[in-house]
């Protein structure tokens, strides 16, 4: 008798679909961010700094889950992952600088929680892509780069926010999308099914 097996892992389908999935996903972040803002208000506080990364996290880390699921191997674990990250990264910034909106303390805070959650994201990412290192440091630069562009389009940072505004999520999902979309295609033979094997009884 004759049996099939096959090594189902995830391909990299659907390449035509990648762009505007991860456009998409930008939705994210207003969503998070707005959340955050209703429950919490202005964050003023360690405490205020990391359940609002919490609420934030988890809204851009389903957001992001969803599109990556389609491609890598990755379990719902990338959602609680980015959503406890992103709250120490803020406690973390708030605790170092404060709550300061003002450019250097913004964006250190940014490179700070930009750094929780790119190590974070990028260990999930172990031995699904064999470049890691690469995410953690292009959303470490990413996020600080969100808020740069968020503060030359001039939304009221005054008001705390928990992340930066839609013209810093764009920016955002631009840059880490061109990283990712060059990741993808650079490793996908390892990424592709394995043929099926063929096992005689």
């Amino acid at each position: 008798m004759t049996m099939m097996r096959n090594n189902t892992n995830v391909s990299p389908r659907g390449e035509r679909w990648f762009w505007p999935a991860w456009g998409a996903a930008f939705l994210g972040f207003p969503i998070g961010g707005g959340a955050a803002f209703l429950l919490l208000g202005p964050i003023e506080t360690v405490g205020t700094a990391a359940i609002a990364g919490a609420i934030a996290g988890s809204a851009i880390g389903v957001a992001q889950w969803m599109v990556l699921r389609r491609r890598l191997p990755l379990s719902a674990l990338w959602v609680p992952a980015t959503a406890g990250s992103m709250a120490i990264g803020l406690a973390l910034g708030h605790a170092l600088l404060g709550d300061d909106t003002t450019t250097v303390p913004l964006l250190v805070r940014g490179l700070v929680a930009g750094a929780a959650i790119g190590a974070t994201q990028a260990a999930l990412l172990r031995g699904v892509l064999p470049t890691p290192l690469v995410w953690a440091t292009v959303v470490t630069v990413a996020w600080a780069l969100g808020w740069t562009v968020t503060a030359a389009a001039g939304i009221d940072l005054p008001r705390k926010w928990a992340v930066f505004g839609a013209s810093g999520a764009l920016t955002f999902q631009l840059v880490t999308g061109l990283i990712l979309a060059y990741l993808l295609r650079r490793n996908a033979p390892a990424l592709a099914p394995a043929p099926a094997a063929a096992l005689v009884v």
